[in-house]
């Protein structure tokens, strides 16, 4: 049946990783091997894991913590149709995908700014949709590959897991206000089930 590779390996490969390369761009290239394996058998995710949250809304699910604070993981679950608005990744993630189908539509600020804050404009141009089916592998690389929007395209449950610089509480997050058209500050950890 070979040989087990579960949550808790993936995440000591990716911690010996983090430790390894600074350079962000190598660390996400180097992390996607190691996703792909684990993504063959997905040892260790729970059925609710792959469940949306109380209300049939969308959410995370919290998998692992590095204990010196580099990288959590989480699955991520959008009912069919359901999108995550626009927003942005301060630090690096790498995201595979599990089940359902995932439309990826990338912005870059029209700006140029590469600093990101909370009460800027979302002044962002569309750079591309993508769809990722089951076994996709994608990422993002801030601050010119750190605005995204991600929308469950099939008519399923949108599974994946994401692998993430910093913690759920210091991993910097930033939703695109519909209203105001402004950056809103939107912790990790508020979307967790």
């Amino acid at each position: 049946m070979g040989e087990t590779y579960g949550i808790e390996a993936l995440a000591l490969d990716v911690a010996e990783v983090v430790a390894r390369y600074s350079d962000d761009r190598q660390r996400v290239g180097a992390i996607k091997p190691s996703l792909a394996r684990w993504m063959e058998r997905q040892e260790g995710l729970r059925p609710e894991h792959r469940l949306p949250c109380e209300g049939n809304r969308a959410c995370g699910h919290l998998l692992h913590t590095a204990s010196d604070g580099s990288f959590f993981m989480i699955s991520v679950v959008f009912p069919p149709g359901t999108s995550s608005g626009v927003h942005y990744h301060g630090a690096w993630g790498v995201i595979g995908i599990l089940e359902g189908e995932d439309e990826e539509t990338k912005y870059a600020r029209a700006d140029g700014l590469s600093a990101v804050g909370a009460g800027q404009e979302c002044e962002l141009e569309k750079t591309g949709v993508h769809h990722f089916p089951p076994g996709s592998i994608t990422h993002l690389l801030p601050p010119d590959e750190g605005f995204h929007r991600v929308r469950a395209a099939a008519g399923a449950n949108g599974v994946s897991i994401h692998i993430l610089g910093g913690t759920a509480e210091t991993h910097p997050h930033f939703l695109c206000d519909n209203a105001t058209r402004k950056l809103v500050d939107f912790p990790m950890q508020t979307l967790l089930g």
